[in-house]
């Protein structure tokens, strides 16, 4: 990714701690007893970065996109698995921090279009399987390419991130 501004640097790292904030809120991810939650998000920020925010520069593919999310749920299962309620990094709560992020880019004009879109509550609703999946217990991708493909047939011949983008209301 090309350098940014101050005015860029900044946009980027509120639009995290807003992605962060979406994606851990209501997803019971941590152990109640927890220590080391700044350090978790941290390291996390940093794969997320330098890892896999390049992937997507020239444009990624949906199956390249999978294998980002798997590698994002391993590194976080590896970061600070005494810290995660039962020591797992939840698929879901890693697909919503990965598309909610691409898709703050994508609209900034950083990158281009993202394969997917963030997969939440008010999302699944406009599914059939509302009331079915709730996001933050998808812990495997065979659910989470059921969801994404409960989507796409709602979203007819529009991309995922543009139907999303244009449907996504906050309730």
């Amino acid at each position: 990714m090309k350098s940014l501004t101050h005015e860029q640097t900044f946009l980027v790292n509120e639009l995290w701690i807003l992605a962060w904030g979406a994606s851990v809120q209501r997803a019971k991810l941590f152990a109640k007893e927890g220590q080391g939650k700044a350090d978790f998000r941290a390291r996390i920020k940093g794969f997320v970065f330098h890892q896999l925010l390049r992937h997507y520069e020239q444009g990624c593919t949906e199956e390249e996109h999978y294998k980002n999310i798997a590698d994002l749920v391993e590194f976080g299962a590896r970061v600070l698995p005494p810290l995660l309620e039962d020591g797992t990094y939840k698929y879901g709560v890693a697909q919503k921090l990965l598309n909610l992020t691409l898709k703050y880019y994508w609209c900034l004009g950083y990158i281009p279009e993202p394969p997917q879109c963030p997969v939440d509550r008010i999302v699944i609703g406009k599914t059939h399987l509302r009331g079915k999946v709730n996001w933050t217990e998808i812990r495997d991708e065979s659910k989470y390419r059921e969801v994404i493909e409960a989507i796409r047939k709602v979203a007819g011949g529009v991309s995922l991130a543009r139907w999303e983008l244009i449907n996504y209301r906050r309730q």
